[in-house]
């Protein structure tokens, strides 16, 4: 077994002994010996994963995805085979789930392209999916092998990108640093970093927000739209997660903010986000209003955004548990398109 806590030493050592959070969470994710998507998870859902997804607890969002898949391709009009990339597919079964939904007939015009980074999801996907997909380990890998042209969506994806947290103190935000000493990992608060402003991270413009209170935003987000865009010439994108439509609704009566994590379906909050590294998730809530306005400035339409119950009830799966009071209004959907005219788009709620 990699030696952990000699590791750990030798990343601080390197950093001066202190590291900025969005630093240390991809470090806890994605390190390619002891990060959790890479090496710790197990399973997603069941009793042997740390977490479930809508997709493990339900068909309806394969139902609803399928349906969204049709209704863009004929959107769309493309001659040829459509290209549909999943980015993030946990275990494989939304995907199961959409293909089985597409039918035998619709899935002979589909590309369906995976783009997952963990070893250890590959393979759970491998086993489930067999060779009715493609895998590509970047964004970018899976648009070149499209020509550019074609369908993504995500599931729970955002929330898995590392995130910086910030605390507001005596009227102004600081950046939460992680330092370890003696073996031990401590925070400290330094000054916010170059380029975050509210114009971009709108949780940075909260009004009055209250001595001590924290919010996570997500430049490294912003940076994968921005690196993925010159090679998404057309198409439509649909970014399911948990969240809310503006930084108020996500803070309001939540001074710690969202950041946690989970272990065998336990929420862990606080301190306990730095305990078992690479063991256990890291996650926070995703303020909508910000990947509207990263792709509104890349030139995409903003077609929908809205709840994940009404996504479902627009596609014919208003009763599925996934529509249902909780899912159904914590989890937002967002629809865009790249090079398709006409208007500002619509809301629904």
């Amino acid at each position: 077994m990699p030696d952990l806590r000699g590791f750990l030493e030798r990343i601080f050592a390197a950093c001066g002994g202190a590291m900025p959070f969005d630093e240390f969470m991809a470090l806890a994710l994605y390190d390619a010996e002891h990060g959790y998507y890479t090496t710790g998870i197990g399973e997603v859902g069941g009793r042997e994963g740390d977490f479930a997804t809508s997709a493990t607890l339900s068909a309806g969002l394969g139902l609803g995805i399928a349906a969204w898949i049709r209704e863009e391709s004929a959107r769309h009009r493309w001659s040829g085979p459509v290209a549909v990339i999943e980015v993030g597919g946990g275990n494989g079964a939304l995907a199961a789930g959409i293909l089985k939904s597409l039918g035998w007939w619709r899935r002979r015009s589909i590309r369906y392209h995976l783009v997952e980074v963990s070893p250890v999801l590959r393979g759970l996907q491998r086993k489930r999916l067999g060779r009715s997909v493609s895998w590509h380990d970047t964004v970018v890998e899976a648009l070149d092998a499209a020509g550019g042209r074609a369908l993504l969506f995500s599931n729970e994806l955002v929330d898995a990108f590392p995130a910086k947290w910030l605390r507001f103190s005596e009227g102004s935000w600081r950046e939460v640093w992680v330092r370890l000493e003696g073996g031990n990992l401590s925070e400290e608060f330094r000054e916010l970093s170059d380029g975050l402003v509210g114009e971009l991270f709108s949780a940075l413009a909260l009004t009055d927000p209250p001595e001590g209170q924290r919010i996570e935003i997500h430049p490294s987000f912003r940076r994968w739209l921005r690196d993925l865009a010159p090679h998404w010439r057309e198409g439509s994108m649909l970014t399911i997660d948990y969240g809310a439509d503006t930084a108020a609704e996500i803070y309001a009566r939540r001074p710690g903010g969202t950041l946690r994590a989970y272990h065998r379906h336990e929420r862990i909050e606080g301190g306990g986000v730095y305990s078992r590294f690479g063991k256990q998730d890291l996650t926070c809530d995703v303020n909508f209003a910000d990947l509207v306005r990263w792709g509104e400035e890349l030139g995409w339409e903003t077609v929908r955004l809205g709840s994940q119950g009404k996504f479902l009830e627009r596609f014919g799966s208003a009763r599925d548990a996934m529509a249902d009071d909780g899912p159904g209004t914590a989890f937002r959907v967002l629809e865009q398109r790249c090079r398709i005219g006409g208007g500002h788009g619509r809301e629904y709620r």
